[in-house]
């Protein structure tokens, strides 16, 4: 008799529990185990090593039953599955692996110390012995740094030498077209391939290697080479080890650059309030010094020219009208002889603000220059000029 399907959809857990309580009570009937099974499901967790103990034991029960070419099917199904386990662990455990040697790299806070470090990062955590490192710009490959295990001073040669004599990035190159597709892959017979730099095979000492684009955000910033040795082939697996590697380098370099860029510009605005904050108060505590014009006395009449006495006008009255108030202080103090950096002192006032106010005087008093406003100045004023 069939029940109605629950209303609600059970959960994975769930799910799971009644597949193995319903695996496990038919490989008691199939082993005739009459023990009654439980009245609840046991987790996944727990379920498991009971299960497997059944699949066991169904498993040399079987195996017992059958001879020939039964027998021999079953043992080669075993074996393929094994195989196919171990694969499958392995690559996992590499994954892992590289996975882990980025997040040693994470802790380095310098992206250039990081791209140098990687290249043995790579190889410590895989089957490489020797990776390079380049980094892309110009259309060339400019080596940065490199590793070969137990050879430190030829990994510095190597990389010497390419970067004095750089890889341009030219078709049919396999790191133009990599660059562009933007994944890793292996070469083989790199030092015969003729769409391979030779130079490079000879100098890491590879007939084999693989390769993959370091894309940083939505740029191809470099390329990682990498290989197991000489005369050692490379499979999948050293592939998409490579590919993992890379992709979760590219990440962290580029966390790294945009942190070193946040410590760059809360720097810059550290020193700037700091500027600000003194030039405040420079400003607050600086004492105003108003500075005037010294008029002369006004001239008294000649007792041999009787007449009405002439006295001075004030400057006020003569430039009212044509200069705001602002502007006749700025005017004050040019005839003075401050330069604009005095008269921004003198009026608290910037010294933009300041050369603001000279071009409109020049300008409202039809002078080409300071002195020739200075000049009428005083000339209106009824002094001479010095």
């Amino acid at each position: 008799m069939s029940t109605a399907a629950p209303a609600v959809p059970a959960t994975v857990e769930t799910q799971l529990q009644r597949r193995l309580q319903a695996a496990t009570g038919e490989a008691r009937r199939l082993l005739g185990d009459q023990a009654a099974p439980a009245a609840r499901a046991p987790a996944v967790a727990a379920s498991e090593p009971r299960l497997r103990e059944l699949i066991d034991a169904l498993g040399e029960r079987l195996t017992g039953g059958l001879d020939g070419a039964a027998g021999d099917a079953v043992a080669e199904h075993d074996a393929t599955l094994a195989r196919l386990r171990h694969r499958f662990e392995a690559r996992f455990e590499a994954l892992a692996r590289a996975h882990g040697a980025v997040s040693g790299l994470r802790a380095i806070t310098a992206p250039a110390a990081m791209l140098e470090r990687a290249p043995a990062a790579l190889s410590d955590a895989s089957n490489f012995s020797g990776a390079l490192l380049s980094l892309v710009g110009g259309g060339q490959m400019v080596a940065q740094a490199a590793y070969i295990a137990g050879d430190r001073g030829r990994a510095e040669r190597v990389v010497e030498e390419l970067r004095s004599e750089p890889i341009r990035l030219e078709h049919p190159l396999i790191e133009t077209e990599l660059l562009r597709r933007r994944r890793a892959t292996i070469v083989t017979d790199a030092r015969s391939h003729p769409r391979t730099d030779h130079r490079l095979a000879e100098l890491m000492g590879w007939s084999d290697y693989a390769a993959a684009p370091l894309v940083v955000g939505s740029k191809v910033a470099g390329v990682l080479h990498a290989a197991r040795g000489p005369e050692n082939r490379l499979d999948v697996l050293d592939r998409d080890t490579l590919w993992e590697f890379t992709s979760e380098l590219a990440q962290a370099y580029e966390s790294a650059s945009l942190r070193r860029t946040l410590r760059q510009e809360r720097e810059e605005m550290r020193r700037f309030l700091d500027w600000l904050g003194a030039r405040s108060s420079q400003l607050t505590e600086a004492p105003i010094r108003l500075s005037t014009v010294q008029r002369p006395p006004p001239p008294v009449r000649s007792p041999a020219a009787p007449g009405p006495v002439s006295v001075a006008r004030d400057d006020r009255a003569v430039f009212e009208g044509l200069l705001t108030r602002r502007e006749l202080d700025v005017l004050r103090l040019l005839a003075d002889g401050h330069t604009n950096k005095g008269i921004a002192e003198a009026l608290v006032i910037s010294a933009g603000t300041v050369k603001f106010h000279v071009n409109s005087i020049l300008r409202k008093l039809h002078v080409a220059n300071r002195a020739e406003a200075v000049s009428r100045y005083l000339r209106l004023l009824g002094m001479r000029s010095p």
